[in-house]
């Protein structure tokens, strides 16, 4: 037994080698598989001998690990439960690897078929090499395609296959509808909805069968949220037990090694006084009417109003004016309000192209009145003509910029006004003006062409009553002529309050606010040993609870308005992860208060990032594969481990700065604080990465109920496996010497929190892929993210500086 574990393949330093080697690996499968295709990356990569045999030799090293630490003992039941789910879920995968059908099956309407196109990947193009052919005992007949769409959009909100299952050997016939999330499941055999023809007359189901993989793999998955549920009811365990003695080691001065891995057309001219501006009450009531926008979601003008102006100002108001009070006045009184500055446009290059100082322009600024031009046409057909990628910064801000001012137009034409409903199939509504024209009756159509004119002569003529009628008489022909189920009332207000109120934008000054003042006293007690302020703290905390509450109502309402939970897009992921970051920090509070200044800090940096520009922060429909209960299980679980991620990281950085100010005359009790928050960090890295595992393998058994597959090396998927091996490492690195300090630990809780920002931002928008929000078209890195790295670089270099000066002391802290 002791030469065996002396042997290198058992050993926890190989096991680390394991981990670099990997990770590294399976992250440039990732830019193979973006540049190149997902079949360049399997070619290549994924299906390789070379890659398998990786994965053989982690599970000897596994094995090893089990039998030389005697995990199999009853007093370390929970450990090995941990290592022999990664057991079952590698022998897992080998057995789907290498026994599994996975296949397409094409089917048109009033047409049967009983084979499938099996998929593989021999040979290397951007496209599967799908020659091979699998017949199959029994046969499935198409009756119908249909594509269910949300009213009066083309957005698609399901897609079904009415078929047949026809086994003639068994005497069998069923009939089955296959949509997303709903599987048809015969002999092993698993089909799903994946595709569609252009005519949508025929069908494509992906197909498959793995049953032996399937229950060796979930096996696994089983035993894992098994062991996380023990390790932390069970008192006994490490998580309950950590103590600082786990990372002192007085025996290695290596932490250096850690710090080397940071050095890596013609118009007249108005004037301001001459517009129209509707008074706020009115523009508010105008507001509460519905309507239904281009994606098929029927929702308070008001809402619309305020994604406009956010779309083409970068703000929530103009001069004072609310949304709706700007869109009525382009709306209504267009001739004045063309020369409102109301386009961002923060390019210098554009606004010296507009002859203007400003950040903001009118639309009127756009066109040259003496040459009778668009002052960016030649820009923009440059910009066009280009593909996406190859376009410059300049030109793709011109479109952008363009975009803006095109929004302001098509509210003057009343594009955005779809508020009249009339019957018909595409169950669209209309602007006034179209609805006049469809509509049978002659009275109805009266009504829609006049009513919003005698709305705003009431408003001219100050009889206000007369035009709250007015909006009453839009409103009971809204909730009587539409031939679906409409927003209610309550809804309808929530949805205003929750525009009005512009809760999250409000709590990341408030939560940073907090946290500087949280951290800068804390800092003052541990200098002046305890004394004094701690009434200051009690109502800080009492502040930090109150924006708690509103952040958890403000999440409330944006669910039950949308009917969804909040999590389907980065804007509102973000939202979540603050919320459970503020969570985590009330949970941990009671070793120290220095938890909330960097739960409360991190959680201002959260919805800061929320309301970045690229960041789409609009209330949407979902696509058909997230109407599952599976969105709110999966996305909840693996965006709560990134807060608890985040927390470690922002621990890891609160620990460096006051390494960073360690001196003989205060070190006894700034390394006494460390101590304190070293433990919380790592209980939050341990909850964190169990969070994160699990979310993991649900998000796998939810691709497996909706594609047929549990893992497909999707990058997101591949770099949510990245993240677990890293953070498996960093956990884990206690047992190798050369890690095994506090100060290292805390510098590799700041360093690891970068795969998770891949995970999260570089996959979602750099990336592509099935969770890809961008494309793969990159949006542009903020500047304050280079600064960030120079300054926690720097940072680390003082932090390391002062650690190496009292070693001796810090390792004999504790013992």
């Amino acid at each position: 037994m002791r030469s065996l574990r002396n042997f290198f393949l058992f050993s926890p330093w190989f096991m680390g080698v394991l981990s670099v080697i990997l990770a590294m690996l399976l992250a440039f499968a990732t830019y193979v598989e973006n540049d190149y295709g997902a079949n360049a990356s399997r070619y290549f990569i994924y299906n390789t001998w070379w890659f398998e045999l990786l994965f053989l030799i982690c599970l000897v090293n596994l094995l090893g690990s089990i039998i030389l630490n005697k995990l199999y003992v009853r007093k370390k039941l929970s450990v090995f439960m941990f290592h022999l789910a990664f057991v079952f879920m590698i022998i897992g995968a080998g057995i789907t690897r290498f026994t599994s059908v996975e296949g397409m099956m094409h089917i048109r309407e009033g047409e049967a078929s009983n084979e499938i196109v099996i998929a593989n990947y021999t040979g290397f193009s951007k496209t599967k090499n799908t020659k091979e052919t699998k017949t199959l005992p029994f046969a499935l007949k198409l009756n119908k395609f249909t594509i269910e769409r949300y009213p009066g959009s083309n957005s698609p909100s399901s897609f079904v296959s009415d078929v047949v299952v026809k086994d003639a050997k068994n005497g069998k016939e069923m009939e089955y509808s296959i949509y997303m999330n709903h599987i048809l499941k015969y002999q092993g055999y698993r089909f799903f909805q994946s595709s569609y023809d252009q005519d949508e007359k025929g069908t494509i189901l992906s197909v498959s069968k793995d049953s032996k993989g399937i229950f060796v793999t979930y096996t696994g998955y089983f035993l894992m949220i098994l062991f996380f549920i023990i390790s932390l009811l069970n008192k006994n365990s490490l998580f309950r037990n950590v103590t600082p003695s786990f990372w002192k080691n007085t025996t290695t001065k290596s932490a250096s090694l850690v710090v080397l891995f940071l050095i890596t057309s013609s118009l007249a001219f108005g004037n301001e006084s001459e517009k129209l501006i509707i008074p706020r009450a009115a523009a508010d009531e105008f507001g509460e009417l519905l309507v239904q926008d281009q994606k098929g979601r029927t929702k308070p003008l008001y809402t619309i109003s305020h994604d406009i102006l956010r779309k083409i100002s970068k703000k929530p108001t103009y001069n004072g004016l609310t949304p709706m009070q700007v869109f009525l006045g382009f709306y209504y009184d267009f001739e004045h309000w063309k020369d409102a500055p109301v386009i961002k446009v923060s390019n210098k290059e554009i606004r010296n192209k507009l002859g203007i100082n400003d950040d903001f322009a009118s639309f009127e600024d756009f066109i040259d009145l003496e040459k009778n031009t668009y002052k960016l046409s030649d820009l923009l057909t440059i910009a066009y003509s280009k593909p996406v990628g190859s376009r410059s910064k300049l030109e793709k801000e011109a479109i952008k910029i363009d975009e803006r001012l095109n929004i302001c137009f098509m509210i003057h034409r009343g594009d955005f006004l779809r508020i009249f409903p009339v019957n018909n199939e595409t169950k669209t509504w209309y602007s006034p003006t179209e609805a006049a024209e469809m509509v049978g009756s002659a009275s109805d159509s009266v009504f829609l062409s006049s009513v919003l004119a005698s709305f705003f002569s009431d408003i001219k003529a100050a009889d206000f009553i007369g035009a709250t009628e007015k909006l009453n008489f839009i409103k009971e022909y809204q909730f009587t002529k539409s031939s679906y189920a409409v927003p209610s009332a309550l809804k309808i207000k929530l949805e205003i309050v929750y525009y009005k109120t512009l809760i999250f934008e409000r709590l990341f000054p408030f939560y940073a606010c907090l946290g500087i003042l949280f951290f800068g006293i804390m800092i003052y007690k541990i200098a002046a040993k305890g004394r004094g302020l701690d009434v200051f703290l009690k109502i800080l905390q009492l502040m930090l609870y109150a924006g708690f509450l509103l952040h958890t109502f403000g999440i409330l309402i944006r669910w039950y308005v949308s009917g969804h939970a909040p999590m389907s897009n980065g804007y509102e992921t973000m939202i979540f992860i603050s919320w459970v970051i503020i969570l985590a920090g009330i949970l941990f509070q009671k070793k120290t208060t220095l938890v909330l200044a960097a739960t409360a800090l991190l959680a201002s940096l959260t919805l800061l990032v929320a309301h970045l520009s690229f960041m789409d922060p609009e209330i949407t429909n979902l696509v058909p594969v997230l109407q599952s209960y599976w969105l709110t299980l999966h996305v909840s679980v693996i965006t709560s481990s990134y807060a608890f991620l985040g927390l470690a990281a922002m621990l890891g950085i609160v620990c460096l700065v006051l390494y960073s100010v360690l001196n003989k005359n205060n070190s006894t009790d700034i390394l006494k604080v460390i101590d304190e928050l070293t433990v919380i960090n790592y209980k939050s890295m341990t909850i964190g990465l169990y969070l994160l595992t699990t979310g993991t393998f649900l998000g796998a058994v939810w691709a497996n109920e909706s594609w047929g597959r549990y893992w497909g090396w999707d990058p997101k998927e591949t770099w949510s496996l990245i993240t677990i091996i890293v953070y498996s490492f960093v956990i884990h690195s206690r047992m190798i010497a050369t890690f095994k300090s506090i100060f290292v630990f805390n510098l590799m809780s700041l360093i690891a929190f970068s795969s998770v920002l891949m995970t999260y931002f570089g996959v979602n928008y750099y990336l592509s892929g099935l969770h890809s929000y961008a494309g793969g078209d990159p949006v542009p890195i903020p500047v304050f993210v280079y600064i960030s790295i120079a300054a926690l670089t720097g940072l680390s270099i003082v932090a390391y500086s002062k650690y190496q000066k009292i070693e001796c002391k810090v390792d004999s802290v504790g013992n």
